[in-house]
């Protein structure tokens, strides 16, 4: 995205499969989205305490914490 074109919203994506991650990142990237990634709950729960997303796409099945507890 241009330095110069604002962003249309933040998304935090969460999910245990790096290749997921690196696909919707990459596709909501080039549709002018800002994208933040991690892989699993507990990272998402430390993830939106300093900056909470627009947005929170959300696996549901991850080992030790799964989608729902994370809800």
């Amino acid at each position: 995205m241009d330095s110069t074109q604002s962003s249309k919203g933040d998304i935090l994506l969460v999910d245990d499969t790096p290749d997921n991650l690196r696909l919707l990142s990459t596709m909501l990237i080039e549709q002018g989205y800002d994208v933040r990634s991690v892989i699993s709950g507990s990272a998402a729960l430390m993830g939106v305490q300093g900056q909470p997303p627009d947005l929170i796409l959300l696996d549901i099945n991850m080992p030790r914490m799964n989608g729902y507890e994370v809800c």
